[in-house]
């Protein structure tokens, strides 16, 4: 019988093969409920790659002991050749698509290269979430990757070490070439120590009514949560050219929103679709033109889209645009033309 018990038992043997097995493809991997094998008198665990929104495949079956010890396991060789196939098959390459739909770009590129080729103040709306070298490889992350629900289910602890996409890249940099583009608002996502920078960059370029917004998760992760507070926001920097109109009234400074689960997430640090539409209907005019250079998951050009707008995004990493590529074609797909 498959207790709870047994089966936190089983799927903790096979996340700790996972992890000690596939280190550089763990993330990609998951395995589904153990079923029991009677002519092997042991349980069948199949392997598969994760969903993200689209059929697993099997990768091979282990066979486990009652007592969790693994009696067979599929080659890592063959896990590994399928999993490259897989991709293969069911990604589409980056330079199939240069445009997605009428009023609606997503580039796999250089977003600062590109935006220094736009005409000055062309942009109506700049709304981007800079890489700012957040993550932090956890202590945890080489022992124990993964964990399991309290029912048994998989749970894919989130990463502290996102990769070398991540580095930081400084505000004066890529702010000097981007803002003067923008005729209208600016908004951009910042580490919680880089609001005082921006605000001074945003205002050095002569946007007004400056100023730090909030973005509260609902859901954060309880990392730590023993020993200090959870860390439950994110900063956001804001500020417009004089006489742009707002969208909004009486509108606070603290949007609160749920975070994407790691299941639902092609991108480590992508923001819920609800709060970018937010930003995007408060801070721009239908028609009007949004620019996200640093456009990871495609989360602003899915968002511009939905609101009316047109919108221009530029994701640097080739293996992170093929992922985000699919999702804005998936998710554009569902709307009308304009």
């Amino acid at each position: 019988m498959l207790t709870v018990e047994r089966k936190l038992a089983l799927r903790s043997a096979v996340n700790e093969w996972i992890s000690e097995t596939f280190p550089e493809h763990r993330w990609l991997l998951s395995h589904e409920a153990p079923i029991y094998d009677a002519d092997a008198g042991a349980w069948d665990v199949v392997l598969t790659t994760k969903r993200n929104g689209v059929a697993a495949i099997p990768l091979g079956s282990l066979l486990i002991a009652d007592d969790g010890s693994l009696l067979v396991t599929p080659s890592p060789e063959a896990v590994v050749q399928l999993l490259s196939a897989s991709n293969e098959a069911t990604h589409v390459k980056p330079e199939c698509l240069p445009v997605l739909r009428d009023g609606c770009e997503f580039h796999c590129g250089d977003g600062i290269a590109a935006a220094a080729a736009m005409p000055d103040r062309s942009v109506d709306l700049l709304l981007t979430d800079p890489p700012y070298g957040i993550s932090r490889r956890y202590t945890c992350e080489n022992q124990v990757p993964r964990r399991l629900r309290s029912n048994g289910a998989d749970f894919i602890m989130p990463r502290g070490y996102f990769g070398a996409w991540d580095e930081a890249i400084e505000p004066e940099a890529w702010t000097a070439v981007v803002l003067p583009k923008v005729a209208g608002w600016a908004v951009a996502f910042c580490a919680q120590a880089q609001i005082g920078i921006y605000c001074d960059l945003f205002s050095d370029h002569g946007f007004v009514a400056v100023g730090p917004m909030v973005w509260q998760k609902t859901n954060p992760v309880p990392f730590n949560h023993r020993y200090k507070p959870v860390n439950a926001w994110e900063a956001i920097v804001v500020g417009k050219r004089s006489g742009t109109p707002f969208g909004g009234e009486m509108v606070h400074n603290v949007f609160v929103h749920k975070s994407p689960s790691p299941q639902q997430r092609i991108h480590p640090t992508q923001k819920p679709l609800p709060l970018i539409a937010e930003f995007v209907r408060l801070f721009s005019e239908p028609g009007g033109l949004v620019l996200d250079p640093f456009a990871g998951s495609g989360t602003t050009v899915i968002a511009a889209q939905q609101q009316g707008r047109r919108s221009v995004g530029y994701e640097m990493d080739e293996v992170l645009f093929t992922s985000a590529a699919e999702r804005v074609l998936r998710e554009t797909a569902r709307m009308p033309l304009s």
